[in-house]
């Protein structure tokens, strides 16, 4: 009898094949409308553009009801997310294709880049943003090296907010739900200097009770937000014009539920922390309960601006300046023992800033056979990113004051000799200040009529400056004892106050190019081809522990062969896009585990260029309006990854006293974060209600196979990180009033209450597992007025 791991895929597909067989009797249907994007720096049709995307419209978003940008993933093949392990509901990790990062530290960058109006996002944390006001989101799969640059290596997330169109309009939003669910939206846009000056305000609050019970402090899971953004669009001239957007918002939240999977009291650190100061941990076995300290906190302080100036030249060029500035402050706090025994816990602070400008000049030449884009972007960031890790607190303050009459049965030293390694109130303070320029350039040239030739290139200079303090809290004491370090390009540990000081500066330059064709075989149908090559920045060890594990990381590449086509069928009532695809992923930049000198059993956090691998798959999305009023969709995404090197230091089994290091090979390990299969199914159907108005009914089904949620085959949690595959059912129904100026929906999520694991983090040392999982099933009650 078959799997539900193999039977979904070919649920999937062939549901995705069986979903247009109605359009041969539907003599009369609507047709698709026409997409619009932007992925090649000017606006195009998404059926002419030759690059894997999915866009999701307004409209989409709204019937679907999703509500973050986390949620995408229920309607994009190859997107998968995660919850952060740093607890912040607002941290976004998205991985496409299999290329990604869960890593939040200001030391590492994305392997999927996020744009909210043109201006990119450079960090993981305050990404995941709410909706309100957003016109179209859509998402770039495979390395977007050439267009946008550095840290696309995995794709692109685009987001554009509505503009003004220069009509009075006004919506009005407010929803009820389950725990306390309470929401409300405002957008009005209006004239200021008729045809001449416009502008919108968006507002968006939202707050819940939570859905984890707490036996102390705010439960977990609520939220409690506000955004606001304001659009100003001016037509100076019929030749310029300038488009300003300001946003900001702030958050003060607990932290996504987390729940104790595991707790191994025989590791070293919960053996002597059970010996000599509490009695800790022990699994609530509820995943919607926690006893978790009261101070667990998710706020986050975020604003910017984009502002974009177009000047439509002679000669039928057009030029384009963005201008971005983004501000985020952040305070997280995660309890991941979930005890009241303050055992282990990591708080963040993030401050980071940010500048860009980008100047996009493009055209037609060759009497309009060559279609060229040029352009020059400047990217400047700050940020402080500050970490206070507790593992085992009170540890140092009981062993430090045991008389030396106390030793270790085994060696006869005193146990109040360890309490200083034993010592894992770890605080770090890290300052980065980042400098990136590039010159790109995209042409498309019509060899013939049907048969366009890509050639494009990016050239991109990049330095860092990265310093890093660091000491142990409770006994006031270096955390990376002084001394010199192995590159060449950080400085030597020094001591300074009670911790010490070293400081890192690097430069890295690559060339990101594309090549390709793209053929219109007939009016129906386009194919293309490209080899595309992307980049993910070099950069630095955040979280050393001794002077040797201070390192530096070059920049990971990845050259990705791309097949697809795009099509339309039955009168365009029929959509069909697809593409296969095979990646060389090279220096993948590891997080490597190894013995520490630090503390018994404990570890140390290397980064290094430690693997390659190669990735292969596909994707396939179809929509079909097989009658008038009935929309159907579906997805599918399959991608195989596999390690073709991979290189782990550990101890040498020879060496019984554990201090020679060996490499290992580990290529046999699976990949972190990445589902094979991913899979989506909707249909939507709005009819007439005899002059009472119209009804909207919809159904979605979203697959996604099991996730490793670590890649470590020796930890001792590894299966209990193995997240099983899953289905999950959402619908809705609305109701449309018979002027279409009001409507009132009911939306269940998470139907069947699936409550698989979505992310989580364990150290076999610290004897602590903690997961996070899916929201439980939840109804929402909307209203919407809108004047137009």
């Amino acid at each position: 009898m078959p799997t539900s791991r193999t039977l979904f895929p070919a649920l999937v597909l062939g549901s995705a094949i069986m979903a247009p067989m109605p359009l041969a009797v539907a003599a009369q249907s609507t047709a698709l409308e026409e997409v619009l994007v932007t992925a090649r720096k000017r606006e195009e049709d998404l059926q002419s553009t030759p690059i894997s995307i999915t866009a999701i419209t307004a409209a989409t978003i709204e019937d679907a009801a999703l509500t973050d940008l986390r949620s995408i993933q229920e309607m994009t093949p190859g997107l998968s997310m995660q919850v952060s392990s740093d607890g912040s509901g607002s941290t976004l990790a998205a991985f496409i294709r299999g290329v990604g990062q869960s890593d939040f530290a200001v030391t590492v960058d994305p392997g999927v880049g996020t744009y909210i109006d043109g201006v990119y996002l450079a960090r993981n944390i305050g990404a995941n943003f709410e909706f309100n006001d957003i016109e179209q989101i859509t998402v770039l799969r495979g390395p977007q090296g050439t267009l946008f640059g550095r840290n696309t290596i995995g794709g692109a997330i685009s987001v554009t907010t509505r503009a003004p169109s220069g009509d009075n309009n006004l919506s009005v939003e407010a929803g009820v739900g389950d725990y306390g669910h309470k929401s409300g939206k405002i957008y009005m846009e209006f004239p200021l200097v008729e045809d001449k000056l416009a502008a919108s305000i968006s507002v968006i609050r939202k707050e819940s009770d939570g859905w984890q019970k707490r036996s102390r402090g705010d439960d977990a899971g609520d939220q409690d937000l506000w955004g606001i953004r304001a659009h100003l669009n001016w037509n100076v001239t019929e030749n310029f014009t300038s488009h300003l957007v300001i946003d900001g918002v702030e958050q003060d939240q607990n932290i996504y539920p987390r729940v104790l999977a595991d707790f191994d009291s025989n590791q070293v650190f919960p053996f002597f922390y059970n010996t000599f100061v509490g009695d800790c941990c022990n699994e609530t076995g509820d995943i919607d309960r926690s006893d978790a300290s009261q101070k667990t906190k998710d706020e986050l302080s975020s604003s910017g601006a984009s502002w974009i100036n177009t000047w439509n030249m002679n000669g039928g060029m057009t030029l384009k300046s963005t201008t971005g500035y983004r501000k985020m402050d952040t305070d997280i706090l995660r309890d991941s023992d979930n005890d009241p025994q303050d055992y282990f816990s990591v708080g963040t602070q993030f401050e980071q800033d940010q500048f860009s400008q980008e100047f996009v000049l493009n055209g037609l030449a060759f009497n309009d056979r060559l279609d060229w884009v040029v352009g020059a972007y400047y990217f400047k960031e700050s940020a402080k990113h500050d970490t206070q890790v507790n593992v085992a607190t009170g540890l140092y303050e009981a062993l430090v004051g045991l008389p030396l009459s106390v030793v270790d049965p085994e060696t006869g030293v005193p146990l109040a000799f360890f309490a200083q390694p034993l010592d894992l109130t770890l605080r770090y303070e890290r300052e980065q200040d980042v400098e990136n320029i590039a010159l790109f350039a995209h042409t498309s040239f019509s060899l013939t009529d049907d048969l366009r030739l890509i050639l494009a290139g990016r050239y991109t200079q990049e330095e860092k400056d990265f310093e890093l303090y660091s000491y142990k809290e409770a006994s006031q004491s270096p955390i990376v004892a002084p001394g010199p370090t192995d590159p060449a390009s950080c400085s030597d540990v020094t001591a300074q106050g009670p911790g010490s000081f070293y400081s890192c500066k690097d430069d890295w330059s690559e060339f990101s190019p594309k090549v390709g064709l793209d053929y219109q075989l007939n009016d129906e149908m386009m194919t293309y081809f490209h080899v595309s090559r992307g980049f993910r920045s070099g950069g630095f060890n955040g979280r050393p522990t001794s002077a040797a594990d201070v390192s530096v990381v070059d920049p990971e590449t990845l050259t990705s062969f791309e097949l697809g086509f795009k099509s339309e069928w039955m009168d365009n009532r029929l959509r069909m896009n697809g593409a296969i695809f095979y990646n060389e992923y090279e220096d993948q930049q590891i997080l490597v585990n190894r013995p520490s000198s630090i503390a018994a059993g404990g570890l140390a956090l290397v980064v290094d260029n430690a693997a390659e691998s190669e990735l292969k798959g596909f994707e396939l999305e179809i929509t079909a309006v097989p009658t008038d009023g009935l929309t159907l969709i579906a997805g599918a995404s399959y991608v195989d990854p596999e390690f073709k090197e991979f290189d782990i230091l550990v101890p040498d089994p020879s060496d019984p006293t554990g201090g020679t290091i060996i490499v290992e090979d580990a290529s046999d390990r699976p990949f972190a974060s990445v589902p094979e299969w991913q899979g989506n199914l909707g249909a939507q159907y709005e009819f007439a209600l005899g002059g009472m108005g119209n009804m909207r009914l919809r159904a979605d089904m979203v697959y996604k196979d099991d996730v490793f949620y670590t890649n470590d085959t020796q930890a001792a949690t590894f299966d209990l990180l193995h997240a099983d595959a899953y289905t999950v059912f959402n619908a809705g129904i609305t109701y449309i009033s018979p002027s279409d100026k009001w409507q009132l929906a009911l939306v269940g999520k998470n139907l069947t209450d699936e409550r698989e694991i979505n992310g989580g983090f364990s150290v076999d040392a610290f004897g602590t597992t903690d997961v996070s999982t899916l929201a439980p099933r939840m109804y929402f009650l909307n209203f919407k007025f809108h004047t137009n």
